[in-house]
């Protein structure tokens, strides 16, 4: 069973979320399906599925003020819609069934598991964990700032879905850097400098096994607010 007071408080924060930008969430349908639309994933022929940004990210902390989820198309009415019919879609006794259907029927080979949002709650993460199980010839990943929550069921984890530490929440001084991570930098020179892998035109490296430093350029209407020492 969830955490009754924590599935009540990202509950309440959708709905706030919602209240706030002029959606009344209990009018909202909830709905699974993956998403095609993030350009620069849909040429690597990666799906994603997505929930809200922000309300469903209980690990946020500076990332909050540079999140590109909100901003652009994602941030749009439709978009944002989209996201909180997912996110409802993930409270159903049946989503990991469902999931598992869907994903099956839309031939998808690579899913990013939240282009946008986070594991809410450890009995999300694990559901995540089963459907990856019973699709084992689908590739799951995703960036995740709940490194808490990530390292207590990283050995229920299956092979064919990689966790990647997030730097910018609240638990950054417990990232184990030996693990799949990814950090922000100010330019591709800077990235490679350090080392990592650019992820900023394909993601493809973020989705391969054995690429554990993976580096995005900011960029957008949030590269004024990024403080890059915030992020080290």
């Amino acid at each position: 069973m969830e955490n009754i007071a924590l599935f009540k408080f990202i509950i309440a924060a959708v709905v706030k979320q919602c209240a706030e930008r002029g959606f009344d969430y209990d009018t909202i349908e909830e709905n699974h399906r993956v998403s095609w639309g993030n350009s620069k994933l849909k040429a690597d022929g990666i799906a994603s599925f997505n929930i809200p940004p922000v309300s469903t990210c209980p690990a946020r902390d500076k990332c909050e003020k540079i999140c590109y989820a909100t901003q652009g198309n994602q941030w749009m009415p439709s978009g944002y819609k989209r996201r909180v019919a997912a996110f409802k879609s993930t409270l159903a006794d049946d989503f990991i069934e469902i999931m598992v259907s869907h994903l099956k029927s839309e031939r998808v080979k690579v899913l990013r598991i939240h282009d946008s949002g986070d594991f809410y709650s450890p009995q999300y993460m694990l559901k995540w964990f089963e459907i990856a199980r019973q699709l084992p010839n689908v590739i799951f990943y995703a960036y995740t700032k709940q490194i808490i929550l990530m390292q207590k069921l990283y050995d229920k984890k299956p092979e064919n879905l990689k966790l990647i530490q997030s730097l910018g929440g609240k638990f950054d001084s417990l990232i184990d850097f030996t693990k799949p991570h990814a950090k922000i930098f100010t330019s591709v020179n800077e990235l490679t400098q350090a080392g990592y892998v650019d992820t900023s035109v394909s993601d493809k490296p973020a989705a391969t096994l054995g690429v554990d430093k993976i580096g995005l350029v900011i960029h957008g209407v949030k590269k004024k607010r990024f403080e890059p020492e915030f992020f080290k």
